[in-house]
């Protein structure tokens, strides 16, 4: 029979791959029974981690309202246990939401205090490599787009030296990009020219987040467009949609229409355009009746539990 360790840890590591592979609401579900769980067991690592992953989906999903009341949770509980070394997953968690709205003054306070949590305190908690690169790339992509090119590149090679080092290559599409996006920016474009080749096999062969997978093409298509090539960037935006289409994903087919929407608008294509903005506009409303009719199907498993356990005369 496995022990409770072993089924809090199940429900973790199935709560987390579902959130990587887009199935948010599922994975939110099995992340808070790992919590219940890892709340009992008092084991605060695993119990923080799973806060974190739950504030993760509900920022994918745009509940930023949840996502920021479960990070200040966090952050409570931190504090009240005197835990040093893990605030820097939360303000992480703050500075992506900020940097996917666009307010980049914001992200960078958020980023530079995930930054100092692990400078200060990193080796109190167990923090992978992995927590180091995350916040200098943050910090770079941060950077590059406040235009202080300089800073990017500071924390950018920063973070190819922490990757290099651990021999860790899963955020080698991410760091590929900013690389190219740098040296575009700083009047570099033969660069991105000479390292296509690596850039398109980053692309085709990633093993990071498909959150962090759109990232690294948006980045792309920034570049792109900055550089004119706008044949290349449509190229991006549909390799995604294709990826879409292949596993069915309707969230995924947004995200692929919004990267054609940004092509297009640079590229002054109004009429690719008006369809990308089209269909954007018909998923977005496929995905809130899917989601309306899940949340009654819900409700009706709720109610027939409820009335289940209602003592006949009560009935």
């Amino acid at each position: 029979m496995a022990s409770s360790t072993q089924i809090a840890k199940e429900y973790f590591d199935k709560g987390m791959s579902l959130i990587r592979t887009n199935n948010v609401e599922l994975g939110i579900d099995n992340l808070n029974m790992a919590k219940s769980i890892y709340e009992e067991l008092k084991d605060d690592t695993y119990y923080i981690l799973s806060l974190r992953g739950i504030a993760i989906a509900y920022g994918i999903i745009g509940y930023d309202s949840k996502m920021l009341f479960k990070c200040l949770n966090a952050l409570n509980y931190l504090d009240k246990k005197s835990i040093k070394g893990a605030k820097h997953y939360f303000y992480t968690t703050i500075c992506n939401r900020y940097i996917l709205l666009g307010d980049y003054d914001s992200a960078l306070n958020y980023g530079r205090m995930a930054l100092q949590d692990l400078e200060d305190y990193g080796t109190e908690f167990d923090n992978p490599p992995h927590a180091y690169i995350v916040a200098c790339l943050n910090l770079a992509y941060i950077y590059l787009h406040m235009h202080r090119f300089d800073d990017a590149k500071t924390f950018l090679d920063r973070g190819m030296e922490i990757s290099k080092k651990n021999d860790l290559h899963h955020l080698d599409l991410i760091i590929s990009a900013l690389n190219a996006n740098l040296h575009h920016n700083t009047g570099d474009n033969q660069y991105v020219y000479d390292h296509l080749e690596e850039l398109v096999g980053f692309i085709k062969s990633t093993d990071i987040t498909i959150q962090d997978y759109i990232q690294s093409l948006t980045i792309i298509i920034e570049t792109f467009c900055g550089m004119g090539e706008f044949e290349r960037a449509e190229a991006v935006a549909k390799s995604l949609d294709s990826t879409a289409t292949i596993t069915n994903d309707l969230k995924l087919k947004m995200e692929a229409s919004k990267l054609a929407m940004l092509v297009y608008k640079q590229w002054d294509k109004e009429d690719k355009y008006y369809q990308a903005c089209v269909r954007y506009a018909e998923d977005s409303i496929r995905e809130e009746d899917a989601a309306a009719a899940q949340h009654l199907l819900d409700m009706d498993t709720a109610i027939a539990l409820s009335i289940a356990d209602t003592p006949a005369e009560l009935l």
